[in-house]
């Protein structure tokens, strides 16, 4: 018989288990002491990217022990005893009535959770934590259909700010279809900003082929930042207009639960020729090689715009 799970109860968990990730992450940071080590040139790992692994991967196998996880640290899973809550969405009437039946069911062996436990590590080293957070991801048959992201050094109402005393966090979570509102977003969009057009890319690893798809798309403000968490959500947030990265570089766990958020704004997510990325545990496919583009609305036209400019 194929084991079923109920999406509302693993999104509870889920929900849970990024904001302690986030209490682990700032116990972390205040602490002084990182930990810091290499994996690769400009590829820094902590320590609380570590701890919050180990804590969200061991908390969700308490209850699903055969649920496929991919995280992005290689590390030693230790058995946690006590088990995140379910229950949270299942007291929300609106969850309960707008959830589609079909996710009250699914199979276990069609779900993957994508897993990056702290974004934007390279800038949590160096101070720079506004743009902290960290993604879960739950696809199913290859497509994202939740999403929770948690940003621990924000205070409440999601803006960043240098005061740890106001470092109360902020989750932002949805579940794609049957229309359960997005919580914890807002549009930031600035009345200085309205009319144009903002895109926004990557801070660290600026290259040729990001400055063609800058040019290609002429857009008026252009936002570098760290983190792909970070600049998707600017798209969700309306901060931007598109986030583009055309190469190497980003992974399923750094997409795959903003991407699930995006989807239930109406955003949309592809790689820069269109096509759609498909979620899987395939090594070979864990790093998106084409790169990404995020839009909120037109995603055609910055499609075209980086084509024709290509041709």
């Amino acid at each position: 018989m194929t084991k079923t799970l109920n999406i509302l109860e693993l999104t509870s968990a889920c929900i849970k288990l990024a904001q302690e990730s986030g209490d682990i992450i700032r116990d972390v940071f205040k602490s002084g002491s990182l930990g810091i080590e290499m994996k690769a040139v400009d590829d820094p790992m902590t320590k609380a990217d570590l701890l919050s692994q180990q804590h969200i991967i061991g908390s969700l196998r308490s209850i699903w022990s055969d649920i496929k996880i991919v995280g992005e640290e290689q590390c030693e899973i230790p058995i946690i005893e006590k088990k995140p809550p379910i229950d949270l969405l299942l007291n929300d009437k609106d969850c309960i009535e707008k959830c589609p039946e079909e996710f009250k069911r699914l199979p276990i062996d069609d779900l993957i959770i994508f897993i990056d436990p702290l974004d934007a590590t390279r800038e949590f080293t160096l101070g720079r934590v506004g743009c902290v957070m960290t993604l879960i991801g739950i696809s199913f048959k290859g497509k994202p259909i939740a999403g929770i992201i948690y940003q621990p050094f924000v205070d409440c109402n999601g803006d960043g700010t240098t005061d740890q005393s106001k470092w109360l966090g902020r989750t932002i979570w949805a579940i794609v279809g049957g229309g359960i509102p997005v919580k914890g977003i807002k549009d930031r969009r600035s009345s200085e900003d309205v009319g144009k057009v903002i895109l926004t890319t990557t801070a660290s690893h600026f290259n040729d082929k990001v400055q063609q798809a800058v040019d290609a798309i002429k857009p008026d403000k252009l936002l570098r930042a760290g983190g792909a968490g970070y600049k998707s959500l600017l798209v969700i947030e309306n901060q931007a207009d598109v986030y583009v990265f055309p190469t190497v570089g980003s992974k399923l766990w750094d997409i795959c639960g903003p991407h699930a958020i995006l989807l239930a704004v109406g955003g949309k997510l592809t790689d820069p020729q269109g096509n759609d990325i498909i979620y899987s545990t395939d090594p070979e496919k864990i790093e998106n090689k084409n790169g990404i583009i995020i839009t909120i609305s037109n995603h055609q036209k910055y499609i075209d715009l980086l084509k024709n400019f290509k041709n």
